[in-house]
């Protein structure tokens, strides 16, 4: 995502909560929503069962997909806890996301909860390379553990009404 959004200065924020809008390269900042989940009654997308939920933007005019969150992936219990059966993982077909108004064109707005000492519980274990090694034994620069090991996420959309829905939060720790 880095690149892809740009931060939100204007509002007030605590120390350990980041926002940004979704903004593509090309300056533009209107999406489809695509997710793989259960779509609750307040309209928020949940994990299907035990698998993780998986959401992304789609430029309404290039058609690019931007990952937005895949549980499986992003998230403190993701990178240090869990593991999820690679058939559960691979078999998520996403669908799109229509808000109750009918709209499908959105701007997006994230969230991201930061409440761990990354580098007081874990920079002992860092390599040499700065990489660090999550449960499932990939290796990753450290620098993109602690900005991926959120503890909480959330999104939030806009349709073209001015209407905001609350469509993903994730407790991740």
């Amino acid at each position: 995502m880095e690149g892809l959004v740009r931060e939100i200065q204007d509002v007030q924020t605590h120390e350990v909560e980041w926002k940004g809008k979704l903004q593509a390269r090309d300056g533009h900042d209107k999406f489809h929503i695509f997710y793989y989940g259960d779509l609750t009654e307040d309209d928020l997308i949940t994990w299907q069962d035990s698998t993780p939920l998986i959401v992304y933007a789609e430029h309404t005019v290039t058609g690019e997909r931007y990952l937005l969150i895949d549980s499986a992936k992003h998230g403190y219990d993701a990178m240090l806890c869990e593991t999820y059966p690679a058939e559960e993982l691979n078999n998520r077909p996403v669908r799109p996301y229509l808000d109750v108004e009918g709209e499908d064109i959105f701007e997006v707005q994230l969230t991201a909860f930061y409440n761990v000492p990354w580098d007081e519980e874990f920079g002992e274990d860092v390599d040499e390379d700065g990489t660090y090694e999550l449960i499932t034994g990939e290796s990753m620069d450290f620098e993109q553990v602690k900005r991926d090991g959120y503890d909480a996420f959330a999104i939030s959309i806009v349709n073209r009404k001015g209407v905001m829905t609350e469509i993903v939060q994730e407790e991740l720790a």
